[in-house]
Order: structure tokens, then sequence, then C-alpha cells
């Protein structure tokens, strides 16, 4: 090991030396670690693997407090943020607990006009998976990538961000505390160049959640060896709230959305688009509410600390520079106080299209509202951009909502709610464009970490079949009473069958 990682504290305070930067070799230990420990659990039943981990969601349960310290110490986010995701983390194990067997079953399927033929579909775990997460929900994405790999069958290799390693090496202890079989998930800790080594370690799938361009760097590099990924990036989420929209609950819902994590989730709320009749209105009650938000690292906080220097530096910027284009800020726009991690919640208005706070994942507890003549016009800003994660609409009418969510160019949108997308385990989680591909959580995840294999066995035990060589008349003659057979011409098939 060359250097270590250092823990700091929400105010950039060193606390701890906690991690060695491993390299090549050590990643490739954990793999093969996770390998020798998978060949077990992999041959499990689907039922069984679930009984098993059902004690896992019961060990989150008995550690929260620990659980949820660790977390706050890492993020420094309020409490309440860090027992949710404990309580979301616990009721994925829960679903699955129900849903993986029957989705992982295998399946007869029909063997079409081979009357003589077993045909079955089995799904079969991958192996072992290497897990690449984000700073900004250390437990909550650990255990996505965890949970499905597990009731999957296979072993995982998590490579945690080097800015919450500490809440990630609690996963394995966890899991043996719940019994699980050791080394079955593995953390590797270190840097950019660690996830490197992990991609390059012989694991068979990729998940990856984190920013767009290193989602393109991850998949460039998985493609070297042909390891399937799942990508999960940014996005540029955004509200729209339409005319006949109750105002109150469409204010409070994007506030929310906007600065829960301090705006550090992928699904945030970072555009909204409100028609210009009830514009001003909102505007008027939406800093109404953003001006009562409790600030700061304490416990009785509602907005916390950007978990990093180099995103605090993002979202200053995009304030910045959208403030030189003639926008304003009507609440916010500057840290707690200089040198501070907490960067007070920002409404923007009077922002020029063209700024980078409309255009590129801000990260950040910064919401620029723009004025729209209709919801068509939202329709056509919201799908101009190569984002396509989440999206919210905001209207009295739930079918006209549902209607609008539909052209959206979204993974998920939420109609009259948001961010309770993640309270919901069998909604699984993904983007177009820009915002990635493939799912997580949901029976979709599921999917992810397993392969199909079709299996097809003969029942007659002719010593031939009819197609086979040498190629005969009657072996044509039945090939084409088969095909008027197949398009709808069974008079036509039966007479050349008798004509042999």
């Amino acid at each position: 090991m060359s250097r270590l990682l250092e823990a700091r504290d929400p105010d950039g305070r060193v606390t701890r030396e906690v991690a060695p930067v491993q390299g090549e070799e050590e990643v490739r230990a954990a793999v093969a670690r996770a390998r020798a420990a998978q060949r077990a659990w992999g041959a499990l039943a689907a039922v069984d693997r679930a009984r098993r981990l059902a004690e896992l969601g019961r060990v989150l349960g008995r550690r929260a407090d620990e659980i949820a310290q660790r977390i706050r110490m890492e993020t420094g986010k309020p409490e309440a943020e860090a027992l949710a995701e404990i309580v979301v983390s616990a009721d994925l194990i829960r679903f699955y607990r129900r849903a993986a067997p029957r989705r992982l079953e295998r399946r007869r399927v029909g063997s079409g006009w081979l009357l003589g033929k077993t045909a079955t579909v089995e799904r079969e775990p991958y192996g072992v998976i290497g897990a690449i997460t984000p700073w900004n929900y250390p437990l909550v994405l650990v255990m996505d990538a965890v949970s499905p790999a597990l009731f999957a069958g296979n072993a995982i290799v998590i490579k945690p961000s080097e800015h919450t390693t500490g809440t990630a090496e609690l996963v394995p202890d966890l899991c043996r505390d719940a019994g699980l079989p050791t080394s079955l998930v593995e953390v590797v800790t270190g840097d950019g160049t660690t996830g490197a080594a992990l991609i390059r370690s012989g694991v068979d799938r990729i998940m990856f959640t984190g920013s767009t361009a290193t989602g393109r760097k991850v998949m460039a590099a998985a493609a070297e060896t042909l390891t399937p990924v799942t990508l999960e990036l940014g996005g540029k989420d955004p509200a729209l709230v339409l005319e006949d929209a109750d105002l109150e609950r469409a204010a409070r819902g994007v506030v929310y959305g906007a600065f829960f994590n301090a705006g550090q989730t992928c699904i945030s709320i970072e555009r909204a688009y409100v028609v210009r009749s009830v514009y001003d209105r909102f505007v008027s009650r939406v800093r109404e509410l953003v001006e009562e938000l409790r600030v700061g690292t304490g416990p009785e906080a509602d907005v916390g600390p950007i978990v990093t220097e180099a995103q605090l530096s993002v979202v200053e910027r995009h304030v910045r520079e959208a403030l030189d284009g003639g926008g304003r800020a009507l609440t916010g726009g500057r840290r707690l106080e200089p040198g501070s991690s907490v960067f007070l919640p920002t409404m923007l208005v009077d922002v020029d299209p063209s700024s980078p706070v409309l255009r590129e994942e801000s990260f950040g507890p910064l919401l620029p509202v723009i004025p729209v003549d209709d919801a068509d016009e939202a329709v056509r800003h919201v799908n101009a951009l190569g984002y396509g994660l989440f999206a919210s609409v905001w209207t009295g009418n739930r079918k006209r909502g549902l209607e609008i969510a539909r052209r959206l160019r979204a993974g998920g949108v939420s109609v009259n709610d948001v961010l309770s997308h993640y309270a919901v385990p069998g909604l699984p989680m993904g983007g177009v464009g820009e915002s990635g591909f493939g799912r997580r959580r949901g029976l979709e995840a599921l999917d992810e970490m397993s392969r199909t294999r079709t299996l097809l066995a003969d029942r007659v035990g002719l010593k031939r079949e009819l197609w086979w060589f040498p190629y005969s008349e009657r072996g044509s003659r039945f090939i084409r009473a088969l095909l008027d057979w197949r398009t709808g011409r069974p008079v036509r098939a039966a007479k050349r069958l008798l004509r042999g």
C-alpha cells in the first residue's frame, strides 16, 4: 500500500487515517476470496438464500444507531436522513425475501411445433459482481448492489467512494453478524485507480453509480474484457408545475425534492418549470419555505453539508455563472459562513437558458425556477436535455399528470410527489440517455444480477429428425406443410402430409 485515505468530518477536518489505497494485487485477491465463497452460495436454491438473507434485514434494525452514527460522521447529513438510508435498505431486503425466489425459479416455455421436446429457462448467477458506489448515500447505494447480488446467488466486491469508506466497511461485518459466509461481500478501498483495478480484476459484471463522465470511462474499460455493465449516471431532474396544481403541495414538494440531503441525490429536483399564470405565487411560496429551513451540521438541521469540497466548488460555480448571466438568487447563494462546507439553499430566477445551472448536474442545494407558457413548452425543455433520470409533474388532474409523465424522456416520473419512488422497493431505478442504462432495485435488478440459460431436451428418442441430414423429398414436404400450418393454412398443411 502506498498511502492511506483520510476520513474527514463535515467541516473538512481530518479525523483519522482510515483505509489504504489498494492496487491490482489486493483487488484481485479480494475477488478471488469472493469467488471462492460464491461457489457454495450460488449452489443454494433461491428460496434457501432468501431465508438466510432475511436475517441481514434484522441485523440492520438491531444496529441502526451504530450505522446511522457512521453515516453522519462521514457525510454530516441530518439523523433523519441517515436513518432513512437504513429503512430503505431493510425494506429492499424484505421485498426480495418474498419476490426473489419466484423471479429466479426455473420456468417451462412452450416448445411450439416441436411437440417431442421440453423447453425450460433458468437464471444463474454471474459469479462475482463488482460495484463502484458514490458518497451521497453511503449505505443505500451499497445495499442496492449487495441485496440483489446476494439474492441472485452472487458474491460482490464493493469499491466505495474514498470519502465514505467507513460506512461501506460496516457491510461485511453486518453480513457476518447475519450468519452469511465470510468473503461473500468484500470491500476494497481507494480512489479511481482502485475502481479501475476492480474493472480489470476479472469480475463478471460491473455496477456503477456516479457521474456521466466517469460512467463513460467505466464502460470503455469494461469493453476491453466485454464485461457487462449497469450504469446509473447523472441527472438534471425537472419538476413541471402546471396551472391547475395545488400550489401549497407543489411548493412544499419541490422544496423537499430540491434540498433533501442538501441536493446530493441523483433524483433531486434541479430545475422547476412553472406555468406563468401561477409562477409568481409559486415563487413567493417557495421562497418562504426555503427561508424557514434550518441549515447546519447540528442534529436539528434540515439541510446539512456538501460532502466534498470538489462538489461544493461545482455548486459555487453554477451560482456564479447564473448570476453573471443576469440571474438572481432569491435565497442563499453562498456558504453558511466562510470556509464552511454548508451551502445555503439557493433559489434562482431569471436564469439565462444557456446557463450551466440549467444544463449540467449541480448535485447541490440549488433550485432554478423557470416560467413557461404551458405544459407543452415544459415538456420540450425537459426532453431537449441529454439527461433522462427522473422527473415530477404537479397538477390537480391525476389523469392529465400521468399522460404528461408518459411524454417525458425519463426513467421514472412521479405525479404530485417526489423522492417517494425510492420508498417503493419494487420500483426499479435507472435512466436513459446520459443518465445511463440498466436498472437497480425492483425485480429488474435481479435480472441485472443473473443471466438466462435455456435448456431443451428431446423426450421421444427418434433415431433422427425429419429435417436432419440427409435432406429428402419427404423432409422438404414436411417443412412446407409446417410453413402452411404456422402461417394460417392448416387445411393445406394437412393435404401435404396426407400425400406423403
